[in-house]
């Protein structure tokens, strides 16, 4: 399964103090010089020389330069009438675009065609692809890692793992009596492609050890900050540090089970089995909470061993959902320039086709200034999932039954649906990706963007005689997205997960 977290604003630029953009150079035939236009860019933070997070969070052009195509809401998608500026991110688009609703598409590196359908205000649209840690990225040198023996090493290692920061990522390393090693090729990176740590702009690097305790909790028992965070082709650099073995205090609201119940109220007749053992509390440091809270690559979920997307963190404590207190947890001081957050997933499941659903809710929540953690899941769930069909009329994706039959695939399919209505709670946007189900495997299709619960999908698109299923993800955390901003962010950050009834095309 992918996950992406997509942006999209053309004025976010002096809404987060950033220059206005620079005027646009000739299009395509038909287009007027800084004319209307979006913007499709990075949108990266950084860390500075001394490894502490830069302030700033810097945009930049996509490259390779995605594949862009643009139509009226019910045209067809054409790429003849934009281009891609691979100076300053900006799609030039037609003056009668303004005011109404239109499609924008485009397509990344890995394949999968992304479509906005929006109303963005005149220069106002700014769709940006989050990533931490500098672009470009030198290759990581072959064979090179790092031996860790440090100069008061603990009596022995559990479940050691060695971090990046600057470049973010995190692997399994191999103990042996006092002494870690670790090839840099078992690094995941948390976000982007892999690159080579560099001291000299930043990147540090650090040993951690973790138990499993009788909670059932894994939990950060030591640490040892690496000099040198630099790797060499061909050799483990040998590396040194003071062992520190501090535990801290982590306070947190515990996960009433409020929460569950509402998740499972929303849920309704897609609710199937609450997953207490998918059900997580992770502790530890982000990058930024500048950025989106939920935008890590899918292998973190993985090394994590948790179900649902999460953010660019150093997990320091992995706890059950239904935990508290919490358990103290080292913290290296390395990381105290960073934020620290608190993630909690809630999961319910559910098997068709072969094939394993997750739902649930998420939230990222920041420390607050005393330290503690106050719980809230903000994004609204979404619910009632109809699908107006142009040969089966309106069909319920909510209901009893999975392969519900949705016709033939010509013409116009529309998804309708509502978020929940609660009090704290919001849905700034939703991300509704299309999946193919083919021997209990899902494979991405489309994923489409919108700030208004429905969503048009061309029924050329469908492949006769084939499964689908909608996963619908609300998120809460752009207050600007109803205006075509998505840049900005703000905490608690959160998204709520529903995979609607199976559909099958005739």
């Amino acid at each position: 399964m992918r996950w992406l977290h997509v942006v999209i604003s053309a004025a976010g630029f002096a809404a987060c103090d950033y220059p206005a953009l620079a005027p646009l150079g000739d299009g395509p035939a038909g287009m007027e010089p800084d004319g209307p236009h979006v913007v499709l860019d990075w949108q990266i933070a950084t860390v500075l020389t001394f490894g502490a997070p830069d302030p700033l969070i810097g945009f930049a052009p996509i490259a390779p330069a995605p594949k862009v195509r643009i139509a009226p809401l019910d045209g067809a998608l054409s790429a003849d009438r934009t281009t891609y500026s691979r100076d300053d991110g900006s799609i030039l688009i037609p003056r009668e675009y303004v005011g109404i609703t239109w499609r924008l598409e485009y397509t990344l590196a890995d394949g999968v065609p992304h479509e906005v359908q929006w109303a963005p205000v005149d220069k106002q649209g700014h769709l940006t692809v989050p990533i931490f840690g500098r672009l470009p990225r030198d290759p990581v040198p072959m064979g090179g890692g790092y031996r860790i023996t440090p100069l008061n090493p603990p009596t022995s290692y559990t479940l050691p793992r060695v971090f990046t920061t600057g470049l973010w990522t995190e692997g399994l390393a191999n103990p042996s009596g006092t002494t870690v090693d670790y090839d840099f090729s078992s690094a995941t990176s948390l976000s982007g492609a892999s690159g080579q740590p560099k001291p000299s702009l930043g990147d540090h690097a650090l040993l951690v050890d973790y138990i499993m305790d009788g909670s059932n909790c894994r939990v950060a028992v030591g640490s040892g900050a690496l000099i040198s965070a630099a790797i060499q082709a061909g050799m483990h650099s040998p590396a040194t540090p003071t062992w520190d073995s501090a535990r801290k205090t982590v306070m947190s609201d515990p996960v009433d089970f409020k929460f569950v119940t509402r998740l499972t109220t929303g849920l309704g007749k897609l609710e199937s089995t609450f997953s207490g053992p998918l059900s997580t509390q992770l502790f530890g440091t982000v990058a930024s909470t500048d950025m989106p809270g939920l935008a890590a690559t899918p292998e973190s979920s993985t090394l994590l061993g948790v179900r649902l997307p999460v953010p660019v963190m150093q997990s320091l404590l992995k706890c059950p959902y239904t935990l508290n207190p919490l358990p103290q947890t080292a913290q290296p001081t390395i990381l105290d320039s960073f934020p620290r957050i608190l993630h909690v997933q809630l999961v319910d499941t559910r098997q068709v086709l072969g094939a394993t659903l997750a739902s649930g809710m998420e939230t990222v929540i920041v420390s607050a200034a005393a330290g503690g953690f106050t719980m809230a899941f903000p994004a609204a769930i979404p619910t009632q999932f109809k699908l107006a069909t142009p040969a089966n009329g309106m069909v319920d994706l909510a209901g009893d039954n999975d392969q519900v039959a949705a016709g033939s695939p010509s013409g116009i399919f529309e998804l309708t649906f509502q978020p929940e209505n609660a009090v704290d709670v919001r849905a700034d946007y939703y991300n509704v990706v299309l999946h193919r189900i083919v021997a209990g495997m899902l494979t991405t299709d489309r994923i489409y963007t919108v700030t208004a619960p429905k969503v048009r999908i061309d029924g050329e698109l469908l492949a006769p005689g084939t499964d689908y299923v909608f996963e619908v993800r609300s998120y809460k955390g752009h207050p600007e997205a109803q205006h075509g901003n998505f840049a900005p962010v703000d905490y608690p950050y959160g998204s709520a997960i529903v995979f609607t009834r199976t559909f099958k095309i005739s």
